[in-house]
């Protein structure tokens, strides 16, 4: 069950074109989101970013992070550590159209960096019933008949 989880979670990531990733601040929490790119083989996700952001400080005085997934029925949340790097094959790896729009100085640039998260645990959500099956599961939820609807396949999983 664990590796059929581990492989849900690597699979359902992988359809995501935006995350939100959470750094701390000193007491405060940031979010902001950003496109990721899966690593799968390395069990990371990547983001293309500039070395002089403020997340980049954020996550050298705390590493722990966190990123929200969420697109139709699905959602995924992970916490792990992070981590920057400069190494142009890395950059290259993660380097798209998208990251050309916003890293103007392009990946050549010495600014032009890469976030590197390594997930240690996450959550999905998986809405699995239709729209019909789902009004029929928030009734009987209502009228009393069980104590919550019954729609979502929900798992955790250790990475």
């Amino acid at each position: 069950m664990a590796e059929a989880a581990t492989e849900k979670f690597w699979d359902m990531i992988g359809d995501f074109e935006t995350c939100m990733v959470t750094t701390r601040d000193g007491r405060q929490l940031r979010s902001r989101p950003m496109a990721p790119k899966i690593s799968r083989a390395r069990g990371e996700i990547l983001f293309v970013t500039d070395r002089n952001s403020h997340k980049v400080d954020e996550i050298a005085a705390d590493d722990q992070v966190a990123c929200s997934f969420v697109q139709k029925e699905e959602y995924v949340a992970v916490s792990g550590t992070a981590s920057v790097t400069n190494n142009r094959a890395r950059i290259e790896e993660a380097w798209d159209a998208q990251a050309e729009a916003w890293m103007p100085g392009g990946k050549d640039d010495p600014n032009t960096a890469i976030l590197v998260i390594r997930p240690n645990q996450a959550e999905i959500w998986d809405v699995t019933s239709n729209k019909i099956s789902q009004a029929w599961e928030f009734a009987k939820a209502y009228v009393g008949d069980k104590p919550r609807p019954d729609t979502t396949e929900n798992i955790k999983v250790d990475l």
